[in-house]
């Protein structure tokens, strides 16, 4: 009866161990991304200045982002400016990064973000709705516009797909000017 009793006891405390690693494993897994309409909320330190610039480490606590240890490099040039970018290794960014390099003419959207209609959709698992988005942030919004944001807000809408970021912001908003744009993406060595 003892033997009995020590090993429904075993198998419950395995079963509740099993359960929290698969729990843990599922939050790592989903990285800081939520379904369309969830809000994720933003961490206290996250930069909320348009002069400050987001760095891989401030970044990653910001998103939650678990794959901002595989960091890919590359770099966006507007004119004769030069600005190192940080991309996700996640699936909509690899789909992205078979078309580089590319020269775009981006569109200006209400003071804060320039954006191009892509001619074919990236893959999408899930979308975000970030509560504030940041100055040198490059996102995907609807699974096919490629939308780089200039000043920092907040934010009420979904459909986001984090592709990455531009390290240092110094210059972004002046290169970037008023109107349309032309922007080069490519991946860096």
């Amino acid at each position: 009866m003892k033997i009995k009793g020590l090993n429904r006891f075993l198998l419950l405390l395995l079963s509740v161990l099993l359960a929290f690693l698969l729990a843990a494993c599922g939050f790592t897994k989903n990285s800081g991304v939520t379904a369309v309409n969830n809000s994720v909320a933003e961490n206290s330190e996250s930069p909320t200045s348009n002069s400050k610039p987001l760095t891989e480490s401030n970044h990653s606590k910001q998103t939650g982002n678990v794959e901002s240890e595989k960091m890919i490099n590359a770099k966006i040039t507007v004119g004769d400016k030069v600005f190192p970018v940080k991309l996700y290794n996640n699936e909509t960014t690899r789909a992205l990064i078979v078309k580089l390099p590319m020269t775009v003419s981006m569109t200006e959207l209400n003071g804060r973000e320039k954006y191009y209609h892509l001619s074919e959709n990236l893959p999408v698992k899930s979308t975000e709705t970030p509560a504030t988005i940041h100055a040198g942030e490059i996102m995907c919004w609807s699974s096919n516009s490629l939308v780089l944001f200039y000043n920092t807000f907040s934010n009420s809408n979904g459909g986001y797909v984090r592709l990455g970021y531009i390290e240092d912001i110094s210059g972004l908003k002046e290169v970037l000017g008023k109107g349309d744009v032309q922007v080069t993406f490519e991946i860096s060595n």
